[in-house]
């Protein structure tokens, strides 16, 4: 063939070579997205170790706290074991206290000076005068005699494990059946929000007031040292708001010694099925903050319910918050 007849081909090793620089681009920049990934993983993963890291060393203050409380509780049911009254060491608030990388603080709330919204069926069945306790003490945040009386027989026939004929409580919203009762004891304040009647404003009125303990040893007694003006008033027969908040005044200055003492200086015959200077059941609740983390734990102590446990405070149920 001629030499200029001669064909040239196209040469390809020109677009070969820029298929490689582009698949090689392309393989640097996929490491590079691996690389980075990684590295923002192990960064997340340091971060998450060391956030569950200081979560759980608060949650250790915490419950250091909590053992502090359980401790308080039982030197003082050997020291003073017969009375128990808003002077002494137990009810002292510990505040935030440096600790290292953190602090800690707690309390200790005297339970058995509120209302026990399970006494309404301590036993089972409805409790008449509880009942009536607690209507008062529904006055007393706001209800109108008519709706307090309802709303006791209501909460008192919802914890009656004998009755479960929903047709005694108001229909529901947008004329929903009416909820079944729940024919057991309450084990929070909180439930009180889902009972036919109540809701969430009226709960918390009443939350100062009133608490939900076990009753599976019969009636919780109210401690007239500890108790609240509103608590006294509406458990103690024919004692005005007024009358009651001179009730808590004096013992601030004289605590009552037993129930003897209380009846014969405010005149009165008091129930002692009902009531005592002595306290078993108390909310202690510990605060932490550790590193980043901060946590708080709310327990629930009995004193004394356990014969076995002598008067180291028993756990009957935590909760971290």
């Amino acid at each position: 063939m001629p030499a200029n007849c001669r064909v040239s081909l196209p040469s390809t090793k020109r677009p070969q070579r820029g298929v490689a620089v582009i698949m090689a681009m392309l393989t640097v920049a996929l490491v590079a997205a691996i690389a980075a990934s990684v590295v923002a993983s192990f960064g997340f993963a340091v971060e998450s170790l060391s956030g569950r890291h200081d979560l759980a060393q608060a949650r250790w203050l915490a419950r250091g706290a909590v053992d502090w409380a359980r401790n308080v509780l039982a030197d003082d049911a050997r020291t003073t074991s017969d009375v128990d009254h808003l002077g002494e060491t137990w009810a002292v608030k510990v505040p935030p206290t440096p600790v290292d990388e953190g602090e800690v603080s707690g309390d200790i709330e005297d339970l058995s000076g509120r209302f026990n919204l399970n006494n309404l069926a301590w036993n089972g069945a409805a409790d008449e005068d509880a009942i009536k306790q607690f209507a008062k003490l529904l006055e007393l945040s706001g209800e109108t005699p008519q709706d307090a009386k309802a709303k006791s027989i209501i909460l008192a026939r919802w914890l009656d494990v004998d009755l479960e004929d929903a047709s005694a409580y108001p229909p529901g919203a947008d004329g929903a059946p009416a909820p079944q009762p729940l024919n057991q004891a309450l084990v929070s304040v909180d439930e009180l929000a889902g009972v036919p009647g109540f809701n969430a404003a009226m709960l918390e009125r009443l939350r100062p007031f009133v608490t939900a303990l076990p009753t599976q040893q019969g009636r919780t007694l109210i401690n007239v040292n500890t108790a609240s003006a509103e608590v006294l008033s509406a458990t103690i027969d024919n004692v005005s708001l007024d009358r009651a908040r001179a009730m808590v005044s004096s013992r601030s200055t004289a605590w009552f010694k037993n129930i003897e003492d209380f009846n014969a200086r405010q005149n009165l015959t008091l129930d002692p099925s009902r009531f005592a200077c002595k306290s078993i059941y108390f909310l202690a609740a510990g605060r932490a903050h550790f590193g980043g983390a901060t946590t708080r734990m709310q327990v629930l102590l009995a004193r004394g319910a356990n014969p076995n446990n002598g008067n180291w405070p028993e756990i009957i149920w935590q909760k971290i918050l």
